[in-house]
């Protein structure tokens, strides 16, 4: 059971403070490193391999043995990004079997141009600024179509007098941490779209719909914009359920569901009212336009019957519509009334019609 206060994505954040805590100690590890190298070759060149070796064996082969068991990406370059210097980290990720396969070699002799020049390009910002790279996400795609993100950080390889002469680099693979932040989001969308569309028809539910009715209702006030409302019901719905079955009806559903929402403009808003209710708002659309495209519904409703498992349907649908300019841009109970008697209107007028909501009108329901 979880404990309290956890939520999805929670140790998320404690993941990125272990990363700071990586990066802080890998960066002194790798600094201890390029300076060992530097001051390996220094000695080298001012006293002879085999003294230096005699004279300190035991702090360069623990170095060594340190850098070469760490997991995480290790290796220094020099003015041409050239490597000097590379663990075993950074041989796997190349994918050459050691570091010693690396040494001279540059990116160009691993990754494709576009790829190798970002790498070059950064490293040389940092020798020419003397600046570091800090924690930049670097990202790979593999012969099998995976990414790979790399976590790096760069800093500048500087001579004992203190002037840039190559690039340190260190790096974590995070791929792992970068898959599973996908996930949580895509549940997250997952979670969010399932709270706000309907389950069978994948409109937006009556909750939703209902919520950017309010919001496009006080926009349009408050900007004094046209917008319109209408309700769509199918005709002699009841018939279908009772004839066919239910599963039927949800068939009819659907379909009639995606043609709505292929017919409204992409700005527009559809959603599942309730049934076989369905509640369209119309943004910057005044009482002509929202008639015509009223039609428009209806038409694409009627234009071919509905395949089912049972064969074709025909249907039928009646429409009330409603500009809320015309109304002096009222509240959403008002327009959700208003529109509701244009719509019994239509039925009253032999339904597969649409009837536009009149300040005034009064008509009795079927």
């Amino acid at each position: 059971m979880a404990e309290p206060g956890w939520a999805a994505g929670s140790w998320i954040a404690p993941h990125a403070v272990a990363l700071e805590h990586w990066a802080i100690l890998s960066l002194c590890l790798v600094l201890l490193f390029a300076v060992g190298a530097v001051s390996w070759r220094f000695l080298v060149d001012r006293l002879g391999r085999r003294r230096v070796r005699e004279k300190f064996p035991g702090e360069l082969a623990m170095l060594r043995a340190v850098l070469a068991s760490l997991p995480d990406l290790i290796y220094v370059k020099d003015a041409k990004s050239r490597f000097l210097l590379a663990n075993r980290g950074t041989a796997e990720v190349m994918g050459v079997r050691s570091g010693a396969e690396l040494i001279g070699k540059t990116d160009f002799d691993f990754y494709p141009e576009s790829v190798a020049a970002g790498f070059f390009h950064d490293e040389q910002r940092v020798i020419e600024s003397g600046e570091p790279l800090v924690s930049r996400d670097e990202h790979v795609r593999e012969a099998d179509g995976r990414i790979r993100y790399i976590l790096t950080t760069k800093v500048p390889l500087r001579d004992p007098g203190g002037h840039p002469i190559g690039v340190i680099g260190i790096g974590r693979n995070i791929t792992a941490l970068k898959e599973t932040e996908a996930e949580l989001k895509r549940a997250r969308e997952d979670l969010h779209f399932k709270a706000s569309h309907d389950s069978l028809t994948s409109l937006l539910n009556r909750g939703a719909i209902l919520e950017m009715l309010e919001r496009e209702l006080a926009r349009s006030a408050r900007e004094s914009l046209c917008m319109s409302v209408l309700i769509a019901d199918l005709d002699h719905f009841k018939e279908v359920n009772d004839r066919f079955g239910h599963p039927v009806g949800d068939e009819v559903l659907r379909e009639i569901a995606f043609r709505f929402a292929g017919a409204i403009r992409g700005y527009d808003l559809v959603g599942r009212y309730g049934g076989e209710e369905f509640l369209a708002v119309l943004t910057q659309c005044n009482a002509a336009d929202a008639m015509m495209r009223a039609e428009q519904l209806r038409e694409v409703i009627i234009a071919a019957p509905i395949p089912t498992t049972v064969g074709q349907i025909g249907m039928t649908v009646s429409l009330g519509v409603l500009a809320s300019a015309d109304w002096n841009y009222p509240g959403a109970e008002l327009v959700l009334r208003e529109v509701d008697v244009a719509l019994y209107a239509a039925k009253a007028a032999g339904r597969n019609c649409c009837r536009l909501a009149v300040p005034g009108q009064q008509v009795a329901r079927a």
